[in-house]
């Protein structure tokens, strides 16, 4: 895995929120979820959960806090954490700007150690798919499930991996979509190329930034490379349960309905089996 600086979109925390300004599907879905496990969505919390301590929510992969900041705002206690600086800067200066109070914490989602428990704790966005071997993904499993509350759940949302996306020529160069520049230099112009890897299910991207601006365009000005590992259902399902996790919801995208053939994506709600028990 390599670190977020590595990835331009991941050192400019402007760029991304520009790029990502339309993203808003999933903000109700993730506060909802922290609501719930806080205890916020219940009005009269039920009896036996009287006098249990209250745990916070953490966001891995917190990037610049474009969930972490409303999920805040709206009065749940919660901790950001990721593994680029620039992006935290980001988020720090958004959070200021919103008068809210937020922990921002640099690390890794596969070694951090932050000695607290947390009610919820998910990662958003596809950011699971930067870990592309099994023993990074057993760090992160293996660090979440230490960091869990007791009856705490882990979520997360990936791409369902759609075929014929997979199987375009690494040749083809697609327009992939368009965005301001923040320094007001005209328009960023954002296209791709993918070449699939089918030994190790990573999908090599390639980003082309061009700007279109008063004095004409400005082609592939920068060239960057994402890798995402994709994950088929039932070889997530399996991982999940691996894992010692059992899944208790899996979504098709954030309406909360049940995962079908063709959903875009795969939402999963998972929660901790005791040690050495994995649910297969």
């Amino acid at each position: 895995m390599k670190t977020n600086e590595s990835i331009q979109l991941y050192r400019d925390g402007r760029h991304y929120d520009a790029l990502n300004s339309d993203l808003v599907a999933d903000i109700p879905f993730y506060m909802d979820e922290a609501r719930r496990a806080t205890g916020l969505a219940i009005p009269h919390p039920p009896a036996k959960d009287a006098g249990r301590v209250a745990h916070p929510v953490l966001e891995l992969a917190c990037g610049t806090g474009r969930l972490t900041i409303p999920i805040a705002q709206s009065g749940i206690e919660i901790v950001g954490l990721d593994l680029s600086a620039s992006m935290l800067v980001h988020a720090r200066a958004k959070a200021k700007q919103a008068d809210i109070e937020i922990p921002f914490v640099e690390g890794d989602c596969r070694s951090f150690d932050l000695g607290r428990k947390f009610a919820l704790i998910f990662m958003a966005f596809n950011s699971m798919q930067h870990l592309h071997d099994q023993a990074s993904l057993a760090g992160l499993f293996g660090n979440v499930r230490r960091h869990l509350a007791e009856g705490g759940c882990f979520i997360f949302d990936v791409f369902n991996p759609k075929v014929s996306i997979l199987a375009r020529s690494p040749e083809e160069r697609r327009p992939e979509r368009e965005y301001e520049d923040p320094d007001g230099k005209g328009t960023i112009v954002l296209e791709n190329t993918m070449h699939y890897d089918d030994v190790s299910q990573v999908n090599r991207i390639q980003w082309f930034f061009s700007r279109r601006g008063p004095n004409g365009v400005e082609r592939d000005f920068r060239v960057e490379d994402l890798h995402m590992r994709c994950f088929f259902p039932q070889e997530l399902d399996l991982l999940v349960c691996s894992q010692a996790f059992e899944i208790v919801e899996k979504f098709g995208n954030f309406d909360r309905k049940p995962f079908r053939s063709g959903d875009p994506k795969q939402v999963v709600v998972c929660r901790s089996q005791p040690q050495g028990e994995p649910v297969l």
